[in-house]
């Protein structure tokens, strides 16, 4: 942080958000466009978009697919909409805010942008480090009395942004 900044936040980088969200778009026309015949009545085809009304399976099954179709529709939207205020690391003067992966189930990892950060006091942080992994590239890690812990949803940021965390919470461990 520079010279009288209280806090500092990270955020995911944009492109990423906005790349997630156009694939979910692109995934949710291609089910919902689908299997579309020139050949059909537009009635057919528009049964075959939204609900198919020919009989109660058919009903039951094009309203789960519908829901299918704007879950990726709608996902994609808000990756898109909310693309640069995904925060990851902030910090100020009493401790280091962070994102941490949840462990369980995927959609718990799919949501964990919507949670609060994690917040760790200085005094609680022995150490904080930075190491270069083949698999995962540079990562933080902090050295807490309960043990090491990754900060692996911390390596989206830039380079720069890991050295500037690092530094600043070993300036402020050192106090």
């Amino acid at each position: 942080m520079k010279n009288g900044e209280t806090s500092k936040s990270y955020y995911l980088p944009p492109w990423r958000s906005i790349t997630i969200g156009t694939i979910l778009i692109i995934v949710g026309l291609a089910f919902t466009f689908m299997g579309i015949d020139i050949k059909n009545s537009f009635w057919q085809n528009i049964q075959w978009v939204l609900v198919s009304f020919e009989g109660v399976i058919e009903f039951l099954g094009s309203v789960l697919m519908l829901a299918f179709k704007l879950g990726f529709l709608l996902g994609g939207y808000f990756f898109i909409k909310y693309a640069d205020g995904v925060e990851r690391a902030r910090l100020d003067d009493e401790g280091l805010y962070y994102r941490e992966i949840p462990k369980g189930s995927g959609a718990s990892k799919m949501a964990m942008d919507a949670g609060p950060l994690t917040f760790v006091p200085y005094k609680s942080i022995r150490d904080i480090t930075l190491k270069k992994t083949f698999w995962a590239g540079w990562q933080l890690y902090l050295t807490l009395d309960s043990g090491i812990l990754p900060l692996t949803a911390l390596g989206v940021l830039k380079q720069a942004e890991k050295q500037e965390i690092l530094e600043w919470v070993k300036q402020c461990i050192k106090r």
